[in-house]
């Protein structure tokens, strides 16, 4: 597959990844007006809390190389489908017919193979910029930082007690060109589920989006709801198949 920083494979293979996500409670009115215009709404409740998820990731062996990620995406669903009858327990579903999907606000990556892929391949809002990520057995130290090197974000923390999870594929919602494109990404590897945790994620002094998108979903100085993890994390990232989505009047404006 031709894209403008070289050659690549679909599906996209991920062999060896280090891969950590914290799921956290904030204003689900913020997220309506964060997919105002996508055609989606937000999928995951806890108690009057909505769900945002962050994503922390070293790639050591891909088909895209080398490089460090952190994702920041709303659990979503289309807005004009009927609902499964639990959107939590869909996401453990067939990949076939999931219809709770990541709907990804920012993807800071180090890699400009990464980002041009990303981008031209899945529609996803790459930008390369500084990670440094420090993953230990039982704690994380991550930092995010925009192009003009002024702090966006930091999590750190210590990770307790756990129990074994099962691997979660996963689907996404993106758009490419104004279109919009379903992926399937199949994971498999084996992950642990924090019942203890420490983790805190701070907000820098950036203006840059994605850190006023925390601030404005209220995460500075918040500690996630649930954490999990993987050191043997695996995952292959099918072509995006284009879905209708009524996206209505407007485009979110970032």
């Amino acid at each position: 597959m031709e894209i403008s920083a070289g050659t690549t494979f679909l599906p996209c293979h991920f062999q060896k990844v280090q891969y950590h996500v914290a799921l956290f409670k904030t204003d689900p009115k913020v997220l309506e007006g964060m997919l105002s215009g996508t055609g989606l709404k937000a999928a995951l409740r806890w108690g009057r809390h909505g769900i945002v998820a962050l994503g922390l990731i070293r790639y050591e062996q891909s088909d895209l190389g080398a490089y460090d990620e952190v994702i920041v995406s709303i659990p979503s669903i289309p807005a004009d489908i009927t609902a499964p009858f639990s959107n939590w327990l869909d996401m453990t579903g067939p990949l076939a017919s999931r219809k709770v999907g990541q709907y990804i606000l920012h993807i800071p990556v180090t890699s400009t193979f990464s980002m041009a892929a990303g981008s031209e391949l899945w529609g996803y809002p790459k930008i390369v910029t500084g990670i440094d990520h420090d993953f230990g057995r039982d704690a994380i130290s991550s930092r995010v930082s925009d192009p003009d090197g002024r702090m966006i974000m930091t999590c750190n923390g210590k990770l307790g007690s756990w129990l074994p999870s099962i691997p979660l594929s996963l689907v996404t919602y993106s758009f490419r060109h104004g279109v919009s494109l379903r992926t399937a990404v199949r994971v498999r590897g084996r992950m642990r589920f924090f019942l203890q945790q420490s983790l805190t994620l701070q907000v820098g002094d950036s203006d840059h989006p994605m850190a006023r998108d925390l601030r404005l979903m209220g995460l500075d100085g918040k500690r996630p709801l649930f954490v999990m993890d993987s050191d043997r994390f695996q995952s292959v990232f099918h072509e995006g198949r284009e879905m209708m989505i009524d996206r209505g009047q407007r485009d979110r404006i970032v």
